[in-house]
Protein backbone atom coordinates (compact mmCIF):
# COMPACT_ATOMS: atom_id res chain seq x y z
CA UNK A 1 0.00 0.00 0.00
CA UNK A 2 1.33 3.41 -0.97
CA UNK A 3 1.54 6.42 1.36
CA UNK A 4 0.59 8.80 -1.44
CA UNK A 5 -2.85 10.04 -2.37
CA UNK A 6 -3.41 10.82 -6.04
CA UNK A 7 -6.28 13.15 -6.89
CA UNK A 8 -7.49 13.88 -10.39
CA UNK A 9 -9.76 16.76 -11.31
CA UNK A 10 -11.51 17.09 -14.65
CA UNK A 11 -11.93 20.58 -16.06
CA UNK A 12 -13.61 21.39 -19.35
CA UNK A 13 -11.12 22.64 -21.95
CA UNK A 14 -12.92 25.94 -22.50
CA UNK A 15 -13.03 26.59 -18.74
CA UNK A 16 -9.32 25.77 -18.47
CA UNK A 17 -8.51 28.14 -21.35
CA UNK A 18 -10.66 30.86 -19.80
CA UNK A 19 -8.85 30.55 -16.47
CA UNK A 20 -5.40 30.55 -18.07
CA UNK A 21 -6.17 33.69 -20.08
CA UNK A 22 -7.68 35.32 -17.01
CA UNK A 23 -4.56 34.57 -14.97
CA UNK A 24 -2.38 36.08 -17.69
CA UNK A 25 -4.56 39.17 -17.76
CA UNK A 26 -4.61 39.49 -13.97
CA UNK A 27 -0.81 39.14 -13.83
CA UNK A 28 -0.61 41.98 -16.34
CA UNK A 29 -3.01 44.02 -14.25
CA UNK A 30 -0.90 43.46 -11.15
CA UNK A 31 2.04 45.00 -12.96
CA UNK A 32 -0.23 47.80 -14.09
CA UNK A 33 -1.54 48.39 -10.55
CA UNK A 34 1.99 48.96 -9.39
CA UNK A 35 2.30 51.64 -12.07
CA UNK A 36 -1.19 53.17 -12.08
CA UNK A 37 -4.11 51.57 -10.25
CA UNK A 38 -6.73 54.01 -11.54
CA UNK A 39 -7.18 52.39 -14.97
CA UNK A 40 -7.98 48.79 -14.00
CA UNK A 41 -10.71 47.17 -16.08
CA UNK A 42 -11.61 43.51 -16.64
CA UNK A 43 -15.05 43.87 -18.29
CA UNK A 44 -15.56 45.96 -21.44
CA UNK A 45 -18.71 47.12 -23.24
CA UNK A 46 -18.93 46.83 -27.01
CA UNK A 47 -18.50 50.62 -27.18
CA UNK A 48 -15.33 50.40 -25.04
CA UNK A 49 -13.88 47.77 -27.36
CA UNK A 50 -14.84 49.65 -30.52
CA UNK A 51 -13.13 52.78 -29.15
CA UNK A 52 -9.93 50.78 -28.55
CA UNK A 53 -9.84 49.63 -32.22
CA UNK A 54 -8.12 46.37 -31.32
CA UNK A 55 -6.89 44.16 -34.17
CA UNK A 56 -9.13 41.21 -34.92
CA UNK A 57 -12.28 43.01 -33.69
CA UNK A 58 -14.97 44.73 -35.73
CA UNK A 59 -14.92 48.54 -35.62
CA UNK A 60 -18.49 49.26 -34.46
CA UNK A 61 -20.18 48.41 -31.14
CA UNK A 62 -23.02 46.66 -32.98
CA UNK A 63 -20.64 44.44 -34.93
CA UNK A 64 -18.70 43.64 -31.76
CA UNK A 65 -21.95 42.63 -30.01
CA UNK A 66 -22.85 40.36 -32.96
CA UNK A 67 -19.38 38.78 -32.84
CA UNK A 68 -19.65 38.32 -29.07
CA UNK A 69 -23.03 36.56 -29.47
CA UNK A 70 -21.76 34.40 -32.34
CA UNK A 71 -18.60 33.34 -30.43
CA UNK A 72 -20.36 33.02 -27.03
CA UNK A 73 -18.12 35.47 -25.21
CA UNK A 74 -18.31 35.49 -21.45
CA UNK A 75 -20.62 38.37 -20.53
CA UNK A 76 -22.53 39.98 -17.73
CA UNK A 77 -25.37 42.48 -17.71
CA UNK A 78 -24.75 45.84 -16.12
CA UNK A 79 -26.79 48.96 -15.62
CA UNK A 80 -25.42 52.44 -16.09
CA UNK A 81 -27.49 55.64 -15.83
CA UNK A 82 -30.72 53.64 -16.07
CA UNK A 83 -29.67 51.78 -19.21
CA UNK A 84 -28.84 48.05 -19.45
CA UNK A 85 -25.88 46.83 -21.48
CA UNK A 86 -23.61 43.79 -21.81
CA UNK A 87 -20.04 43.86 -20.63
CA UNK A 88 -17.64 41.28 -22.07
CA UNK A 89 -14.80 39.69 -20.16
CA UNK A 90 -11.33 40.39 -21.47
CA UNK A 91 -10.48 36.67 -21.66
CA UNK A 92 -13.19 36.22 -24.32
CA UNK A 93 -11.46 38.49 -26.81
CA UNK A 94 -9.84 36.89 -29.87
CA UNK A 95 -6.13 36.21 -29.38
CA UNK A 96 -4.88 39.16 -31.48
CA UNK A 97 -7.12 41.63 -29.66
CA UNK A 98 -6.23 40.17 -26.25
CA UNK A 99 -2.49 40.31 -26.97
CA UNK A 100 -2.72 43.90 -28.22
CA UNK A 101 -4.61 44.91 -25.08
CA UNK A 102 -1.84 43.38 -22.94
CA UNK A 103 0.77 45.27 -24.98
CA UNK A 104 -1.12 48.54 -24.50
CA UNK A 105 -1.50 48.02 -20.77
CA UNK A 106 2.19 47.31 -20.40
CA UNK A 107 3.09 49.96 -22.98
CA UNK A 108 5.36 47.53 -24.82
CA UNK A 109 6.27 47.72 -28.49
CA UNK A 110 4.02 45.65 -30.74
CA UNK A 111 5.04 42.02 -31.23
CA UNK A 112 5.99 42.57 -34.86
CA UNK A 113 7.76 45.90 -34.23
CA UNK A 114 11.33 46.19 -35.45
CA UNK A 115 13.78 46.55 -32.57
CA UNK A 116 17.50 47.11 -32.68
CA UNK A 117 19.58 43.96 -32.57
CA UNK A 118 21.18 43.18 -29.27
CA UNK A 119 24.97 43.07 -29.34
CA UNK A 120 26.62 39.68 -29.23
CA UNK A 121 27.72 38.91 -25.73
CA UNK A 122 30.90 36.92 -25.18
CA UNK A 123 30.56 33.31 -24.15
CA UNK A 124 31.18 32.74 -20.47
CA UNK A 125 33.33 29.84 -19.44
CA UNK A 126 31.26 27.31 -17.54
CA UNK A 127 32.50 26.68 -14.04
CA UNK A 128 31.77 23.30 -12.53
CA UNK A 129 30.26 23.60 -9.09
CA UNK A 130 32.11 21.83 -6.33
CA UNK A 131 29.91 19.26 -4.63
CA UNK A 132 29.71 19.03 -0.89
CA UNK A 133 31.12 15.83 0.61
CA UNK A 134 27.65 14.58 1.59
CA UNK A 135 25.96 15.49 -1.73
CA UNK A 136 25.32 12.79 -4.30
CA UNK A 137 25.96 13.47 -8.00
CA UNK A 138 22.81 13.72 -10.14
CA UNK A 139 23.24 10.24 -11.65
CA UNK A 140 22.95 8.47 -8.25
CA UNK A 141 19.19 8.89 -7.75
CA UNK A 142 18.27 7.34 -11.13
CA UNK A 143 20.67 4.47 -10.39
CA UNK A 144 19.08 3.83 -6.98
CA UNK A 145 15.59 3.91 -8.55
CA UNK A 146 16.65 1.32 -11.12
CA UNK A 147 18.19 -0.83 -8.37
CA UNK A 148 15.00 -0.74 -6.28
CA UNK A 149 12.35 -1.06 -8.97
CA UNK A 150 13.86 -3.02 -11.84
CA UNK A 151 16.92 -5.08 -10.96
CA UNK A 152 16.25 -6.29 -7.40
CA UNK A 153 19.53 -4.80 -6.23
CA UNK A 154 21.74 -6.12 -9.07
CA UNK A 155 24.22 -3.24 -9.43
CA UNK A 156 25.80 -4.50 -12.67
CA UNK A 157 22.41 -4.77 -14.37
CA UNK A 158 21.35 -1.35 -13.04
CA UNK A 159 24.61 0.20 -14.31
CA UNK A 160 23.87 -1.18 -17.80
CA UNK A 161 20.36 0.39 -17.79
CA UNK A 162 21.45 3.75 -16.33
CA UNK A 163 22.75 5.47 -19.53
CA UNK A 164 19.35 5.28 -21.23
CA UNK A 165 17.59 6.73 -18.16
CA UNK A 166 19.81 9.76 -17.58
CA UNK A 167 18.71 13.16 -18.85
CA UNK A 168 21.00 14.44 -21.65
CA UNK A 169 22.58 17.12 -19.45
CA UNK A 170 23.81 14.59 -16.87
CA UNK A 171 27.12 12.96 -17.74
CA UNK A 172 27.71 9.32 -16.93
CA UNK A 173 30.90 8.93 -14.86
CA UNK A 174 33.51 6.26 -15.46
CA UNK A 175 33.07 2.99 -13.60
CA UNK A 176 35.98 3.91 -11.29
CA UNK A 177 34.50 7.32 -10.41
CA UNK A 178 31.07 5.77 -9.84
CA UNK A 179 32.53 3.05 -7.60
CA UNK A 180 34.26 5.69 -5.41
CA UNK A 181 31.02 7.67 -5.04
CA UNK A 182 28.92 4.59 -4.29
CA UNK A 183 31.42 3.44 -1.62
CA UNK A 184 31.57 6.95 -0.11
CA UNK A 185 27.76 7.07 0.09
CA UNK A 186 27.56 3.56 1.56
CA UNK A 187 25.68 2.12 -1.41
CA UNK A 188 28.42 -0.38 -2.34
CA UNK A 189 31.26 -2.19 -0.57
Amino acid sequence: MSDSLILTVSVAADEWAYNQRRVKYLETLLLHIVRDGSRIQEWFTAADLAAKALPGLPRTPEAISRRANKDSWRRRKARHKGKWFCAYHVSSLPARAFDELIVRILELPAIDAVVSILPNLPDVERVEEAQAENTAPPWVLPLVRILKTETNGDLAEAWDILPERLPPEIALPSVEEAAKVLVRLGLAN
